[in-house]
């Protein structure tokens, strides 16, 4: 890869104006579908229009980087009572903890079924328990990346669920099964440590 440096110029074909010689200049850069923005990085910028005609290949880097970390908003009606599981199972994890713990415990269990931490053969099954049976009448909402979007359909597609609310609701009947229920506390002492870090 050629490392370009701020002032270098080049031709290149603009989009506004064909062949015409552009400056790299640091400048922010929109994705296309509009859900962020690059800030400052490296862009050819066609010294005509001054728009940004091309991107570097060392730049795509921090593209990916922030791409991945751009965030989608995740909303969910569960039942009242699978907040309260949430609730109770973080108390268990740190008594100082409050609400907002709630999204980062759900993500972490996600992560762990994704990456093999925990089986995901019997998450289906906690769907047609007796605990799934409920009215679901609270709304449950939060930001997730791209890198926490892509679990989630993995662990959709991969369990034959057909929605990413099912995982979810999935998600918070394990956390009851094992944190509530103390069935399976393995994961405990990285949750503790983990809360610990961030609280």
């Amino acid at each position: 890869m050629r490392i370009v440096k701020e002032g270098e110029t080049r031709t290149l074909l603009c989009h506004n104006c064909g062949k015409t010689s552009a400056t790299y200049r640091m400048r922010d850069v929109d994705f296309s579908d509009k859900r962020g923005t690059v800030k400052n990085i490296l862009a050819a910028v066609c010294d005509r229009c001054d728009e940004v005609a091309a991107i570097p290949a060392q730049s795509n880097a921090r593209i990916k980087e922030v791409f991945e970390q751009s965030s989608s908003s995740l909303e969910v009606r569960v039942p009242a009572h699978y907040l309260d599981i949430l609730y109770i199972a973080t108390q268990k994890i740190d008594a100082t903890l409050n609400e907002n713990f709630n999204k980062v415990l759900i993500l972490w269990y996600l992560h762990a079924l994704t990456n093999g931490r925990y089986p995901q053969q019997k998450l289906k099954s906690f769907l047609s328990s007796d605990m799934a049976n409920a009215k679901a009448s609270r709304r449950l909402s939060m930001k997730i990346t791209n890198r926490q979007q892509a679990e989630l359909n993995q662990l959709m597609l991969g369990q034959g669920m057909k929605k990413t609310s099912d995982v979810v609701k999935a998600v918070i009947l394990k956390i009851h099964q094992d944190l509530v229920l103390e069935q399976d506390l393995s994961g405990l002492p990285e949750l503790r440590n983990m809360a610990a870090a961030i609280a």
